[in-house]
């Protein structure tokens, strides 16, 4: 599941963070790449303080950073 971290979330009343239940190969298959290459990419981002990686869960901790390397 993949969500956002709270200082990032919006700031109204009962707004929820927005998730998305994916799989690294569901991801990978998105990205046109390699599970294994999702997962490194992942570990390398999590390195970067960019998401938190925890099991079944992927938290975006800087979206603004996290889109830069998007382009």
């Amino acid at each position: 599941m993949l969500t956002l971290a709270a200082e990032t979330r919006p700031r109204v009343l009962g707004a929820r963070s927005p998730q998305a239940a994916l799989t690294h190969q569901q991801i990978a298959a998105l990205a046109g790449t390699s599970r294994e290459t999702c997962t490194k990419v992942l570990r390398d981002f999590a390195d970067q303080h960019l998401i938190r990686l925890a099991r079944g869960r992927i938290t975006v901790l800087d979206a603004e950073r996290l889109a830069d390397h998007a382009g």
